[in-house]
């Protein structure tokens, strides 16, 4: 069921949404003039809000090519993402910059430089230190009465490993060998700390919706099977046998598998997780000898891997490994061969990184949360929202123009169903044109916006580019003759025609934003106040980067100065809040994980971890996690 609505210029669709919520919408006064079907449509449309459960979860279409076994899969991916062993340290894993409602809560050493601008490592966050931005009222622009108070181009970042060499996997240890390389950055009376990532850790739940993966883009739709890069990338090849177990290197694409062109990003990472220059199949070699979450505790109650629990740490039967998941989980074809690789590695080794994007993927696409007072509201339940926080969506849908950008069921326009899926319209979606906020027209990245939360030069975004395979930017791709297909229509961009994507970065969910702080692809802001607060004044660095600025970003006039108001969208922001993400319940739930939280001295010039204990938790949930608004004070 779909029914429309007007809201000044735009016609707003609304799947899902139950009759009585039309009542409901009438009576606050937020239902304007209903559009019968037949009307014709006005020039600017944008899909707007709905209930999550009414898009389904996008997975490739030929994926039982690829998986035999989806529970088994899902088993594999959700091990994986948590067990620490993956790390080259044997101290981090996957979920150790995504444990806490998907992000990265953490306070100590985790300030990166940009631009030459850092406080050092081992800092610890405190509520002053934000916003990065901050002027001298911070509802209104910039200007010589309202001047910058402070500003930094630091980013809040994760940490990840102390920086070394590979030099190989121990036959039987989770650490592997490495050889310290000195680091002028992340060091602290002569010895190395944990790295920490250029941007701020997005949400893995609910990310399944999206087109492409990480702030700028970069994990492609595709997956090769190999890398983040998926088509761009055409050297990229798996093993595959035949029956008479003969090895053969094949290339393959799966769509809407950015999930997966994403999760082996990270694993071989210098900064992220591994010793510099570790590949997959060595890090296969090394899993599928290891018990799997051999360090940690799983609960018998685990909604995923409750079955394969023991009483102490890892799986309850030693003959239950790794591989024994990979050969339930994954066709035969891609592990069943005997025979090894020029590089002396076995099929399954070889293949290990595209066991582990797809798992993980799978893992991931469970993580949906579609359980808010927002959805319940959507769908008539009349008390789930509070009057202040149905105040505040009217502001998100209206004047806030908030839901330009975060619109749709996934509240993110980078969503595939906005793109090129169920809810996209006709000459919008992966590339669009539209004018600038210095009135002058050009291509886009759908999804992808500069709102000069920090100047387009620190960090370009999906404008940037890989030094070899080109640009993120669908629409730099398009320009440079690259096929670019937008619901069956071949997007061409003229080498003359004007690109804005500089500095632009995917739109995030704003699904459970209330416990993903802090916020912006830096990291510069702490409580979503100063969100609102950004948003109704205008774009930080609004004349800076004007070129490349959304039109939307010129400030919210009609909020300024009332504080009811603001507070209003941010009750409504905290309506989007699942509570099984807040108690980690069921598909949230999760095995235990120690974290490093910064250090607490070294020893033999060896940093010594001031380890954070997460407690494993089964599909019941435990213990409500808090926002970074109240752990940072």
């Amino acid at each position: 069921m779909s029914i429309d609505f007007r809201y000044g210029n735009k016609r707003l669709l609304w799947p899902g949404i139950l009759a009585i919520g039309i009542a409901v919408f009438a009576d606050h006064g937020l239902a304007q003039e209903a559009v019968e079907p037949e009307e014709a449509a006005p020039e600017v449309e944008v899909p707007l809000l709905g209930a999550l459960d009414s898009i389904p979860v996008p997975l490739p279409p030929d994926l039982d090519e690829y998986v035999s076994d989806r529970t088994a899969a899902i088993q594999l991916g959700k091990a994986l993402f948590w067990d620490i062993q993956v790390g080259g340290d044997g101290e981090t894993a996957c979920a150790s910059c995504h444990f806490h409602a998907g992000v990265d809560n953490r306070t100590k050493n985790t300030v990166a430089p940009r631009l030459g601008t850092f406080r050092g490592a081992e800092t610890t966050l405190k509520a002053s230190d934000f916003p990065f931005h901050r002027l001298l009222d911070p509802n209104q622009p910039k200007s010589g009465d309202n001047p910058v108070v402070s500003d930094t181009s630091e980013i809040v970042g994760s940490q990840g490993v102390i920086k070394r060499d590979f030099r190989g996997i121990n036959s039987t240890a989770s650490r592997d060998r490495g050889v310290t390389v000195a680091d002028s950055t992340f060091t602290l009376d002569g010895v190395n700390r944990r790295q920490v990532t250029g941007r701020n850790a997005p949400s893995v739940i609910n990310a399944v919706f999206n087109d492409r993966n990480f702030w700028d883009g970069r994990a492609n739709r595709f997956f090769n099977g190999v890398n983040p890069f998926g088509d761009m990338d055409p050297d990229a090849r798996v093993w595959a046998a035949d029956q008479s177990g003969n090895l053969s290197q094949i290339q393959i694409l799966l769509d809407n598998a950015s999930l997966a062109s994403q999760a082996v990003g990270p694993a071989n990472n210098e900064v992220e997780m591994s010793w510099n220059g570790r590949t997959f199949p060595e890090l296969g070699r090394k899993m599928l000898a290891l018990r799997p979450l051999g360090l940690q505790g799983i609960s018998l109650t685990d909604s995923v891997l409750g079955e394969l629990a023991g009483d102490g740490k890892g799986f309850n039967n030693q003959r239950t490994r790794y591989a024994d998941l990979v050969r339930r989980a994954f066709p035969a074809k891609f592990w069943q061969s005997r025979k090894t690789t020029p590089e002396g590695f076995t099929q399954m080794e070889a293949n290990f990184s595209l066991f582990w994007g797809l798992s993980v993927m799978l893992y991931e696409s469970t993580l949906v949360s579609d359980d808010t007072p927002f959805d319940r509201y959507i769908k008539g339940d009349t008390s789930a929202l509070s009057a202040q926080a149905i105040r505040g969506l009217s502001i998100f849908t209206n004047e806030g123009k908030c839901v330009n950008c975060h619109s749709g069921p996934e509240f993110t326009g980078a969503a595939i169903s906005q793109l090129r899926g169920v809810l996209a319209q006709p000459n919008e979606g992966m590339v669009e044109l539209m004018p600038m906020q210095n009135g002058i027209e050009a291509f886009y990245d759908g999804g992808f916006y500069n709102i000069g939360v920090r100047p387009t030069t620190e960090d370009l975004g999906v404008g940037g580019a890989h030094p070899l395979l080109g640009p993120w930017s669908y629409s730099r791709r398009s320009q440079q003759g690259r096929v670019i297909n937008q619901g069956g229509v071949n997007i061409t961009i003229g080498p003359n025609d004007r690109v804005a994507v500089d500095g632009a970065f995917k739109t995030p969910s704003l699904r459970n934003v209330e416990l993903t702080g802090p916020y912006m692809h830096n990291g510069g802001m702490r409580t979503l106040k100063e969100v609102v607060q950004f948003y109704v004044r205008e774009a930080d660095f609004f004349h800076e980067n004007i070129d490349n600025l959304d039109p939307d970003v010129n400030g919210i006039t009609e909020l300024r100065g009332d504080e009811e108001a603001m507070e209003a969208l941010v009750a409504f922001l905290k309506s989007l809040t699942d509570e099984r993400v807040r108690r980690q319940a069921a598909p949230f739930d999760h095995p235990a994980l120690p974290i490093s939280n910064g250090s607490r001295g070294s020893i033999e010039g060896e940093q010594i971890d001031n380890e954070v204990f997460l407690p494993k938790v089964g599909r019941n949930g435990g213990a409500p996690i808090l926002s970074f608004e109240e752990v940072v004070k």
